[in-house]
């Protein structure tokens, strides 16, 4: 037996010998493979210009930098502003819904130029890449090679995030920091490090349930600690001001997915699947498979809370073992992104630290088996799947169009296969009645509890389908209307966040037609005489903002030809009569309103026509004429927005203290009886109306969304109004609703 075993030994250990460095070389193959790609496909593109991700952060640090109110970065248009008059050479930007400390990884380099700031924070990233490798090194009994390959295999999430310029790589490092902290037994210097990054991008935070789930009290209480200091310096730094705005108006929508586009095949998420096959929108989701609201409203918890549920009984309440943490670590990070409501592919990075833990885990299991199928599920879920999403997809078609979720849902049965094959208690002391009844309370409770919410968050949001006033299937945003005897101007955005050559425009409504006005910068806030005959626009461009004319029987597409009727102004608003033009001039992000007379195209102007009504300490957000030529403006004032009325000959100003809430939008009726303005009641603007003669007021609009921007139509019964209703925060659409019966 012994001869028969040493005759064996010679003949397997050279052909182990062989497999061993076989796989080593496929390993150092596939590693150079993937770097090359990396370095071609990601960073030296991303090396050459700069994309609108990192534009949208270096902008925001840049005008904290420069003392700006900060909250505003959450406007859609005063942020595009900001972006034209910096220079930023990006179409289009947004803030909505990163968080203002955010910023603070970019501040550093705001004072430098774009491109160069953006090259500096590729280096930075690249640098925190790097350094995440290492410290998996550490937690980790894999060789260097294999986390690299691990690392990049995530093609679309590295390489997304580095030509965007996106935090998230920052952010897969600070996680990485965490777990390394909780398994060296620093629970409350890992809870501590999870609140830096939910202070940059929210999702860190559900580590709490995570936490009270092990029992992990120290952990908790770090995170709780960290996060409250968060607060207190974001407080401090951003002002209350803005710290309101956010955690009333961003972050629920942001919670609920309602974000630029919350029916994009792009999200990949549950909650995008089910809106777009169950809520109809007409010009972002015009063909679902059937209007079923509450479907949604009941599948959308019901799922979410069936995974959440599922995964934290898989992970159980006892304490586990080293080497068990580090799946239970890993596993915790994929359910979050499983759950995530909008993500794209730069928040898979955190992929990353799952599969690497996972598959740690599982080679010391010996459980090469599995840890191949984490391996091959993990890099389905990274890969780059830009040409199977479509803008459109009709009925059932959607499920076609979210390759990347499906991928991940495969993952997250293999994980939870593993999470409960592995676990080191028996499987039939997880269905233990105690075990199930907790679970089973859970998922009712949760359950329950989401579809009320969600009930109550879609109740009324549709009835103003019925009344929009034009409808253009994939039109990102309709405001600021202007109503006029020849048709409605308003701002408009279309198509939506996908050309290089998107740009705001100005568009008018005649005939059932729609004309569109702009070029050379974007066009914002139309103002027209009564009868149509003259029109004026603000165009922003890296010269400042300027107030235009423009004949609107022609299509404007040259600035050159173009009237300028004021320079370093904005939001022109004309008198009934046409006889005067005010506008706001800001000085910091701070507006103060101005008004001249408006000179015929042959007159002679006056060497200074141009005269200040209130200053800039109003900080004058919207302006309007009532008919008898007295301007309404709303003011951020002391933590909310007043109305005020001033009289242009006289200059007072007096504060309309009927008006009791924070109110903005205003807009005189043309026969001066009523004014109409929007009213913030619970984190969401409402439509108000108020009797001038008797101060009474009434609420037009009580929908859990925003209705803004009224303008009212000649007869004085009628309101043509902007609303995100059905949409997403911000990006709203043109309704009518009647106001006097």
């Amino acid at each position: 037996m012994q001869a028969s075993g040493s005759m064996i030994c010679p003949v397997e250990t050279p052909q182990l010998l062989r497999h061993a460095v076989w796989k080593m070389w496929t390993e150092r193959v596939l590693l150079a493979l993937l770097l090359v790609l990396f370095a071609v496909k990601g960073f030296i593109p991303a090396w050459s210009h700069l994309d609108s991700d990192f534009a949208n952060y270096y902008l925001a640090a840049h005008l904290y930098r420069e003392h700006y109110p900060v909250e505003r970065v959450y406007e859609w248009t005063w942020f595009q502003r900001q972006k034209d008059h910096l220079g930023l050479e990006r179409p289009l930007v947004g803030f909505i819904p990163s968080t203002l400390p955010s910023v603070f990884p970019i501040l550093p380099l705001s004072s430098l130029p774009p491109l160069q700031a953006n090259r500096c924070w590729l280096v930075i990233s690249l640098g925190s890449l790097f350094l995440a490798v290492a410290v998996l090194k550490r937690v980790t009994s894999l060789t260097w090679r294999r986390i690299g390959v691990l690392t990049f295999l995530a093609i679309a999430p590295l390489h997304t995030n580095f030509l965007l310029g996106q935090v998230h790589v920052l952010m897969l490092l600070l996680l990485v920091l965490a777990a390394w902290l909780y398994f060296r037994n620093c629970p409350f210097l890992s809870g501590t490090v999870l609140a830096a990054a939910a202070a940059m991008k929210i999702y860190p935070a559900f580590f709490l349930l995570f936490f009270l789930v092990r029992r992990q009290w120290r952990a908790a209480a770090g995170l709780v600690c960290g996060m409250a200091g968060a607060l207190l310096l974001s407080i401090l730094l951003f002002g209350e001001n803005a710290f309101r705005i956010y955690f009333r108006e961003i972050l629920p929508s942001g919670l609920r997915g309602e974000i630029i586009d919350p029916y994009a095949t792009a999200w990949d998420s549950l909650n995008a699947l089910l809106r777009r096959l169950f809520i109809f929108e007409p010009e972002l989701n015009p063909v679902p498979v059937a209007h079923l609201p509450t479907l949604y409203a009941l599948l959308h918890p019901l799922l979410h809370s069936l995974i959440l549920v599922v995964f934290l009984w898989g992970i159980g309440f006892r304490r586990a073992s080293a080497s068990r943490q580090k799946l239970e670590w890993a596993i915790y990070c994929f359910l979050l992104l499983l759950l995530s409501s909008e993500p794209l592919p730069y928040h898979f990075i955190i992929l990353i630290l799952t599969a690497v833990l996972s598959v740690d885990y599982l080679m010391a299991q010996r459980q090469s088996s599995w840890a191949l199928a984490v391996v091959v599920f993990y890099t389905l879920a990274c890969l780059p799947f830009d040409r199977v999403y479509r803008a459109n997809p009709q009925g059932w078609q959607a499920l076609l169009c979210f390759p990347r979720l499906f991928c991940m849902v495969l993952f997250a049965g293999t994980l939870l296969v593993i999470l409960i094959s592995t676990a080191e208690d028996s499987f039939a002391s997880r269905l233990r009645f105690r075990s199930l009844a907790w679970a089973a309370l859970a998922l009712i409770v949760l359950t329950t509890g989401g579809f009320v919410l969600d009930r109550r968050h879609l109740a009324g949001q549709f009835d103003n389908y019925a009344t929009r006033v034009t409808t253009s299937v994939g039109s990102a945003i309709a405001v600021n209307p202007v109503v006029t005897a020849d048709g409605i101007w308003f701002g408009a955005l279309v198509p939506k966040f996908t050309s290089a050559q998107d740009a705001y425009e100005i568009h008018r409504l005649h005939a059932g037609v729609i004309s569109s006005y702009g070029g050379n910068g974007d066009w914002f806030y139309p103002a027209s005489t009564i009868d149509g005959s003259a029109s004026w626009a603000e165009v922003a461009s890296k010269t400042g903002s300027r107030i235009i004319r423009f004949d609107p029987s022609g299509v404007p597409t040259n600035s050159g030809t173009l009237t300028t009727e004021a320079v370093d102004a904005q939001q022109p608003v004309v008198s009934a009569r046409g006889e005067r033009l005010a506008y706001i001039r800001e000085v910091r992000g701070r507006g103060s309103l101005w008004i001249r007379p408006i000179v015929g195209q042959a007159g002679t102007p006056q060497s200074n026509p141009d005269h200040e009504l209130a200053g800039p300490q109003y900080d004058v957000r919207e302006a309007a004429f009532s008919p008898d030529a007295e301007l309404i403006f709303s003011s951020a004032q002391r933590e909310r927005y007043r109305l005020y009325s001033v009289d242009p000959q006289s200059g007072n100003v007096a504060e309309l203290t009927s008006v009791t809430c924070s109110a903005r939008y205003p807009a005189p009726s043309p026969d001066g009886q009523w004014i109409a303005y929007s009213c913030e009641r619970g984190g969401v603007w409402q439509l108000m109306v108020m009797n001038r003669s008797t101060a009474e007021q009434r609420q037009l609009t009580n929908s859990d969304c925003n209705s803004i921007t009224p303008a009212w139509l000649p007869d004085s019964r009628s309101l043509i109004y902007a609303t995100d209703c059905g949409r997403a925060l911000g990006i709203t659409a043109l309704s009518k609703l009647s106001v006097v019966p």
